[in-house]
């Protein structure tokens, strides 16, 4: 049986953590919210998320913060979901190392179609041997 994707979201707006889980368990995949970066760590390790949703303005670490963090032990995607607009969080937050950015107030349709071309592309990118198939030099050895 395959297992379900589990999403993350870190985000200190608890109604947004409720609309995320509705959304996500909804579309078929498990979900833990964490809200704020200090707590998203003790879960972090306990779960491993498939895929981050982080929001930028948080009280404690900030979604910048967070992300470097993140990024020193992991390469699982992350999405920032945040109320800032402007074009410079959208360039600090892809050279801190974020896969995507989506601007509050979100459409669903875009979130979820973004959630789903990240762990697609994350499942591509494992090597071959890791999805059970066969790589050209086993193929020619046959």
């Amino acid at each position: 049986m395959k297992k379900r994707a589990c999403i993350m979201a870190i985000d200190d707006e608890v109604e947004v953590l409720r609309l995320l889980k509705k959304i996500f368990e909804e579309e078929g995949y498990d979900f833990i919210g964490a809200t704020s970066g200090d707590a998203a760590f003790s879960l972090l390790h306990n779960h491993q998320p498939d895929l981050i949703i982080l929001d930028i303005m948080m009280p404690g670490l900030d979604g910048f913060q967070v992300l470097e963090l993140i990024r020193r032990n992991s390469d699982v995607p992350v999405i920032i979901l945040t109320g800032r607009g402007e074009v410079t969080a959208l360039r600090d937050s892809v050279e801190i190392g974020a896969d995507d950015y989506v601007k509050k107030p979100f459409y669903r349709l875009e979130l979820v179609a973004r959630v789903r071309a990240k762990l697609r592309r994350a499942a591509q990118s494992q090597p071959a041997f890791n999805r059970g198939e066969e790589t050209a030099n086993e193929k020619v050895g046959k």
